[in-house]
């Protein structure tokens, strides 16, 4: 029931003609269903961006059930206007998700109504609609009397299918008004339903007229249009949870503190005894203890310079207690704050076969994921470290060269983080880079080294080690492939879809592990948002899994220049 609403129940007549559904349908013709009241009878307009970016508004078998939407259409009667099913006809042949959603949405309502015939006088007005059982959900396809706008001062053109969609909604509030939809309304009944604008939503005056059409729509622009002729319009998507970020940070009482600083581990007695309104712990959680008082901290210790993390501890499952960490002190590099702490704890533990992370650019998750597989494969822990852009390049078979020359692009980011690790490691090159900079190229280094430049040193380095331990595949190969005995990094992992990733995250073999990374609020493909990101999908999917870890940094962690730090500040500042 949608708050302070009037009940609305139509009174639709028995259809003359109705086939047998086909097996297993889930829907019902609303005629023999027409003493039942379904409580609020809103009616909904659906614009072709909401089904194309949110497929799922229809009726069908669902590869993901999304978790809430902005809007409740339970008791809802949806309208498809014809205008949208045309646009979705001419979505269909293209090879992106646009044509996969409107090739879904196309067959869904053939289900939907395939099988049912009615009176063409009842589909006009609105009389002929199917009832979802599971939903209590009515759905109507609206075609448009061609005569419709001769009452109207509103023609668009055929072509103009933002205005065809809006004479599909006015057409939608005629038949609920009880007006007529051939074009012989009157001047009077067009008044009648000019007027009803006055009206605000939530006002009494409004719902005595016994009904409310609203069209969904994402488009600026046609809910413009659509409001100058006095029709309600309203988004749609899906309200998404906090994101699980894997970690707690966590003021704690000093009792807390002591035990774990003293014993390395806290039970989770304990801890719930003297932490009962923290929420549940969950698998391979990370807990950032701070205490409220600086003069509580044991002496020999320092909050301000722990290079050792010793106030955090992860949860395992299997011993029943938050304990150290034990694998982070290992890492090739320094560590700078928390957010590297914990994730170095997740890739150097054998134990987890999975590492989710994110987080704004420059907090060094390529950088450490690349590190790391290039020692682990030194140290013999795997036979080598594949590398998947998720990014699909349709284009790759047009590009110069074999398919490591065509990806060489997409790669950079993993051989940029080997170069600039080679850097650190490596003395001399630290040194020439210092000489370089004190005296230019004529101290760099070249008459040791055939005349060959720093950087072209540094190239031949990354390509030596990367041609030894590293290789790349496009995600499309991925889909096909068993990771065993290998690290598998998925790099910008935001730009997939749920169905993709749900895919990727299978492919761990034998030995293997897969690292998955990408940043939330830098999705760059086109028809996916936050809400339908295979990085939120991936993380809801992994979360509570003695395998996984997941780790998200903040933005004060942000280490590649200071610059970016204070760009990622500012645009959290902003989204909060």
């Amino acid at each position: 029931m949608q708050g302070g609403k009037k009940a609305f129940q139509l009174k639709i007549p028995h259809a003359k003609r109705r086939l047998a559904p086909p097996d297993g349908c889930q829907y019902q013709h609303w005629p023999t269903m027409s003493t039942t009241t379904l409580g609020t009878r809103v009616f909904y307009v659906v614009d072709t961006n909401i089904i194309v970016d949110y497929v799922n508004i229809l009726p069908g078998s669902y590869d993901y059930e999304p978790e809430e939407p902005t809007i409740d259409l339970r008791g809802a009667h949806l309208v498809i206007p014809t205008a949208v099913i045309r646009e979705l006809s001419s979505f269909k042949k293209e090879k992106n998700d646009r044509g996969k959603a409107a090739r879904i949405a196309l067959r869904r309502l053939r289900e939907m109504f395939e099988g049912w015939i009615c009176d063409i006088e009842d589909v006009y007005s609105l009389q002929a609609p199917l009832l979802v059982t599971e939903r209590e959900q009515l759905v109507s396809v609206m075609p448009v009397h061609k005569n419709f706008k001769d009452c109207l001062p509103f023609n668009p053109s055929d072509d103009d299918m933002d205005g065809q969609i809006i004479l599909a909604t006015m057409a939608v509030a005629f038949a609920a008004m009880g007006l007529p939809i051939d074009g012989t309304a009157s001047k009077r009944d067009v008044m009648r339903f000019s007027t009803r604008r006055m009206y605000a939503p939530n006002s009494n005056n409004f719902f005595k007229l016994g009904w409310q059409v609203v069209l969904l729509t994402n488009d600026n622009g046609l809910a413009i249009r659509a409001r100058e002729r006095g029709l309600m319009t309203e988004r749609y998507g899906y309200k998404l949870p906090e994101p699980y970020t894997g970690r707690r940070d966590v003021v704690v009482p000093k009792e807390i503190f002591n035990e774990f600083y003293n014993t390395q581990r806290i039970d989770i007695g304990m801890w719930e005894e003297y932490m009962p309104l923290q929420p549940k712990l969950v698998a391979n959680e990370f807990i950032i203890m701070t205490l409220k008082n600086e003069d509580d901290y044991p002496r020999d210790y320092d909050s301000h310079n722990d290079p050792y993390f010793c106030n955090i501890g992860k949860y395992d499952t299997y011993e029943k207690a938050i304990v150290k960490l034990k694998y982070a002190n290992k890492f090739p590099v320094r560590l700078q704050n928390a957010g590297q702490a914990i994730y170095a704890e997740a890739l150097m533990d054998p134990h987890i076969a999975a590492v989710l992370c994110r987080g704004p650019a420059g907090s060094g998750k390529t950088y450490m994921a690349t590190v790391y597989g290039y020692n682990a494969c030194k140290n013999g822990d795997y036979i080598g470290v594949t590398v998947v852009p998720c990014e699909s390049r349709s284009d790759l078979g047009a590009l110069p060269g074999d398919l490591d020359d065509k990806m060489d692009p997409q790669v950079q980011p993993i051989k940029n983080a080997l170069r600039n690790y080679i850097l650190k490691e490596d003395s001399k090159l630290r040194k020439d880079l210092e000489n370089l900079r004190k005296f230019g190229t004529k101290n760099d280094g070249d008459e040791h080294e055939g005349g060959k430049s720093l950087k072209q040193r540094m190239n031949e380095r990354v390509d030596l080690i990367w041609s030894n331990w590293f290789s790349n595949i496009p995600i499309e190969d991925a889909r096909g492939r068993d990771f065993s005995h290998e690290l598998a990094i998925y790099d910008e992992f935001q730009d997939q879809t749920t169905k993709q990733a749900d895919t990727l995250i299978k492919r761990l073999g034998e030995d293997g592990k897969i690292v998955i990374t990408g940043d939330i609020n830098q999705i760059h493909a086109p028809y996916i948002d936050a809400a339908s990101s295979g990085l939120e999908f991936a993380s809801r999917q992994l979360y509570d899994i003695p395998l996984v870890a997941q780790v998200c940094f903040t933005e004060e962690e942000v280490v590649r220049h200071q610059l970016v730090k204070l760009i990622a500040r500012r645009q959290h500042a902003k989204k909060g």
